[in-house]
């Protein structure tokens, strides 16, 4: 009642857990509980002294399957499916489902983190598992489901504009893998209007100009003139 009436609002459950952490430290801090003489701080480090320690290892509370990799590059995990790297194609991995995430492990390596999805007959891609196998196979890059369920439509339909067609397109994929979709469609919305892409101006307007280190001064130094008649009495000129 004291943290969740009304009903908080939070975009994760990340988001949810740190803010409800904060509320009871919170309450620790200046809660008093009736008809005792001391707050909620000072009776936990009172108890605090008879706790056992926290465990060196933290409990796992996910739950784990071990499924092979399919033709698509995906696992299967509770009716749902989550991609992984091509080059994990037909290999076995273990597959940590967690209430809000998933976690792939290949010879406890983490090769992939997906949100965890619910329901059922779902697919979860991420762009970057397919780059390098649309790189090699760039034919079908625009019906590949990995990039339509993953790329925005205005980039896609730009990406129809390259003049380099299926391969600029790949190219294009690999800048939104490298540099995020979001600053690959602020390149875009700069550009004037009219204007042809291609991946090159893409790459050009995603590098900032390096700052020089060079000092501009406001007002022009006075240097004085060098008494050289002991160098002309040296050299014997007159």
């Amino acid at each position: 009642r004291n943290f969740m009436v009304p009903v908080p609002k939070a975009k994760s459950l990340e988001e949810l857990n740190a803010k409800l952490i904060e509320d009871c430290l919170n309450y620790r801090k200046t809660h008093k509980v009736q008809s005792r003489t001391i707050s909620v701080n000072e009776a936990y480090h009172e108890e605090q002294l008879y706790l056992h320690s926290v465990p060196i290892y933290r409990y796992d509370t996910s739950r784990t399957a071990t499924p092979e990799i399919g033709d698509y590059s995906t696992a299967r995990f509770e009716k749902n499916n989550y991609s992984v790297p091509v080059r994990y194609l037909r290999r076995t991995v273990t597959v940590k489902g967690y209430a809000d995430k998933v976690l792939i492990m290949y010879n406890g390596k983490l090769i992939a983190t997906h949100d965890r999805l619910f329901g059922s007959g779902k697919t979860s891609y991420r762009l970057e598992h397919y780059i390098d196998l649309l790189e090699r196979k760039s034919r079908g890059v625009f019906q590949a489901k990995p990039v339509r369920d993953t790329v925005a439509e205005e980039l896609i339909d730009w990406g129809k504009k390259l003049p380099g067609g299926n391969a600029e397109m790949v190219k294009l994929l690999r800048l939104c893998v490298d540099y995020g979709e979001e600053k690959i469609l602020a390149v875009k919305h700069s550009l004037p209007s009219g204007i042809v892409p291609t991946v090159d101006i893409i790459r050009s307007n995603l590098h900032k100009p390096v700052e020089t280190n060079i000092i501009h001064m406001s007002n022009d130094i006075e240097v004085a003139d060098p008494d050289l008649v002991r160098f002309d009495k040296k050299c014997g000129v007159s």
